[in-house]
């Protein structure tokens, strides 16, 4: 309601006011409306400033004096004072929400009851449409132009029964008392207008101490209110005084929200800050020196696998040659990969001024950007190391030019002050050598074709020397040589600077690990390609995609620890299988 239109219902309900004798009945209801309204108005315009306040104000009105209020207030408290000990505590809105229950629960059971016609205790469908029907005879009174359509009214009727009727929990086609009464003890709620809510009102001004408000302190409350809206100190309330102060409270209660919401918004963006701050100190790197040469290094994974974890044995850890070459310009190395890895350098090491490393896998088979990579070295200094505490602070690349190629080279020189002189990169690989940022891959040196050919002829013509034919299942020693051609690189775990620590592998991962268990007689491999598991094993990690096979585990062999990715297991005796490789039913 807008203030134009507060103000001229008000100066109509004072004008009825004034002339209330001379007013007639036509006219009187047109008067009661616009006090009623011009009072909703006023109330929404003029909210106090606290519950307590609230609760006092609401026994002020314009005209009254001081006896009067305080009379007022004193009736209020021996409304709130259940227990009539002669202050109000938690006990008495405990009291009054006891009492309320009952009435709030036998409210709606007559809700639904009042349409019991024939007094059985049960309501039928028909009574209630002959309720509903009589509700709505005053509506033909109207005339026809502003009655109503039919079929509105027989929609509402519909609705109404549906209403009803839906408590009809055993579909007898009848509401039981008892099925009236389940939903009304389940849905009844004290009023959060009644007197426990008062009650805690009251407890809320600043004169109950200890949660306890006395008679004397709650009048004095009242007085010092009383005297505060009273500016004039005539010891009456005019209309003026109470619209003056509730002005006042709405603006300062006005101010209070916009100040919660200034400091709300600061509070957000100082948040916001803190993480951008908090995510460019993690990704932070040392500045290169101004005779470095910056070399920049990117590959999907290495060919080979280090025979030592980083973090978990279920992760699978690559292992790859970095090899300095003779000079004396110091070199700031940055290595990006997907893969889990721990780069070996070796030649003229004391020319790496600075090692940064990142990989994209932060876990198994996961990356997780808010956790450090899974890097290490050997043959580096650890203060010449930066190890990131987040993964996503550049990434890696296998080409270049890339765009993934361009965002890393643009952070490095935005880090580090240069941009990178040398930029190297490939899918896979068993070494660079840098600075001339030359590489060696066993995939490209002993990569051969396979033709797999599991039944019939095959003829070929020519020279064999890059083919390989594999027939019937594939045998876990060809698929190691085939996924890790440069093999397992044997590292010293203490020798190796790493985000996490380092250790041992208990099973190599992949189809190393499967040659490692057949070597060692805890599984064998079946005509089909199978893996008989007898004995208890550590399922080598990182068998997902290409790398998944089928286990077989014979009855009274402990299930394997760690985890199959995307292997079959079949478990002998119960024929339970498990893991996304299984073949459906």
């Amino acid at each position: 309601m807008n203030a134009p239109t507060s103000y001229l219902l008000g100066v109509i309900a004072e004008t009825c006011r004034m002339f209330q004798a001379k007013i007639s009945s036509r006219i009187a209801p047109v008067c009661l409306l616009a006090a009623a309204l011009a009072h909703v108005g006023l109330a929404r315009a003029q909210q106090p400033s606290s519950q307590g306040e609230r609760l006092l104000l609401g026994r002020m009105y314009a005209g009254g004096d001081l006896n009067r209020y305080m009379t007022q207030l004193r009736d209020e408290f021996f409304q709130l004072d259940a227990d009539r000990d002669g202050k109000l505590t938690e006990r008495d809105a405990a009291l009054h929400a006891l009492m309320e229950g009952p009435q709030a629960r036998v409210s709606p059971l007559m809700l639904v009851m009042r349409y019991d016609l024939d007094g059985d205790a049960a309501v039928t469908e028909d009574e209630v449409r002959q309720v509903a029907r009589y509700e709505q005879r005053s509506l033909f009174a109207q005339p026809a132009e502003n009655r109503p359509p039919i079929g509105r009214l027989e929609e509402e009727l519909a609705r109404i029964v549906k209403t009803i009727m839906a408590f009809d929990a055993d579909k007898d086609g009848k509401v039981s008392l008892m099925e009236a009464y389940k939903p009304a003890q389940t849905s009844a709620r004290p009023s959060s207008h009644g007197y426990p809510q008062r009650v805690r009102d009251a407890l809320t001004l600043d004169a109950a101490t200890s949660g306890e408000l006395p008679l004397a302190n709650y009048q004095a409350a009242g007085e010092v209110l009383f005297r505060t809206i009273d500016a004039d100190a005539d010891g009456k309330i005019s209309q003026q005084e109470l619209t003056d102060f509730r002005r006042k409270a709405v603006d300062a209660e006005n101010s209070a929200v916009r100040q919660k919401k200034l400091r709300d918004e600061a509070e957000i963006a100082r948040k916001k800050q803190e993480a951008i701050d908090a995510e460019r100190a993690a990704c932070a790197i040392p500045k290169a020196s101004d005779a470095s040469k910056v070399v920049l290094l990117g590959a999907y994974e290495t060919d080979a696998l280090s025979s030592v974890t980083i973090g978990s044995q279920d992760n699978e850890v690559r292992a790859g040659r970095i090899v300095v070459e003779p000079g004396s310009e110091p070199l700031y190395v940055v290595i990006a990969s997907y893969a889990p890895t721990i780069w070996q350098f070796s030649g003229a090491v004391e020319r790496v001024e600075r090692l940064v490393m990142t990989s994209s896998l932060t876990g198994p088979n996961a990356g997780d950007p808010r956790q450090p990579s899974l890097v290490g070295a050997t043959g580096i200094p650890h203060d010449r190391i930066t190890l990131l505490s987040r993964s996503n602070c550049f990434g890696y690349f296998s080409e270049a030019p890339s765009s993934a190629s361009l965002q890393t080279a643009a952070f490095i020189t935005n880090s580090a002050g240069k941009p990178p002189d040398v930029i190297a990169t490939r899918y896979s690989i068993a070494s660079f050598s840098i600075p001339s940022g030359t590489i060696e891959s066993a995939v490209e040196q002993r990569q051969k074709l396979v033709i797999r050919k599991d039944e019939g002829t095959l003829n070929i013509i020519g020279n064999l020397a890059n083919i390989l034919i594999q027939s019937g299942p594939s045998r876990a020693k060809e698929e190691m040589d085939r996924f890790f051609p440069g093999g397992v690189t044997e590292i010293d775990p203490n020798a190796v600077i790493a985000s996490a620590a380092v250790t041992p592998y208990d099973v190599l991962p992949s189809q190393a690990g499967l040659v490692q268990l057949l070597a060692k007689g805890r599984i064998s491999q079946n005509r089909a390609g199978e893996f008989v598991v007898r004995q208890k094993i550590r399922f080598p990690a990182r068998l997902t995609g290409a790398h998944a096979v089928t286990f077989l585990i014979m009855k009274g062999v402990p299930y394997p620890d760690g985890d199959p990715g995307h292997s079959c297991v079949i478990v002998e005796g119960s024929g339970e299988s498990k893991g996304a490789g299984c073949p459906s039913r």
